[in-house]
């Protein structure tokens, strides 16, 4: 799959939250500063062209909407990240943030609970 740039990933953003959206709907709903429309319309055809929203045409407008959701994009960046910089292991990603204390006991217990509560079913 492939990837999204920042500004890329900020337009997905919008349409997750719209679920579709013409142009003008996707300006309004992008946060301070906005890019131009112009800007935010090559991202929205360049997103079109990876493959990751279709439009239809609607008069003299597009109306477009995500065709992968923001989980599933967001596994396969999970997964992507793990490969590339965990050398595919969730136990070394786990322990990073161990390490760097941003996982609390609490937060691992309910991990374990959720492993356990998973392998019951």
């Amino acid at each position: 799959m492939k990837t999204l740039t920042k500004a890329e990933e900020q337009i997905m953003q919008v349409l997750w939250n719209l679920e579709k959206g013409f142009l003008k709907d996707v300006l309004e709903a992008i946060p301070e500063p906005k890019p131009h429309s112009n800007t935010v319309a090559t991202i929205l055809k360049i997103l079109v062209e990876k493959g990751f929203v279709e439009y239809v045409v609607q008069g003299r407008n597009n109306l477009y909407k995500p065709l992968i959701s923001k989980e599933e994009y967001g596994k396969k960046t999970v997964q992507q990240l793990v490969k590339g910089y965990f050398e595919g292991s969730l136990t070394k990603l786990v322990s990073q943030f161990v390490n760097d204390n941003k996982l609390s006991v609490e937060e691992l217990e309910a991990l374990l609970q959720q492993i356990k509560d998973a392998q019951k079913n």
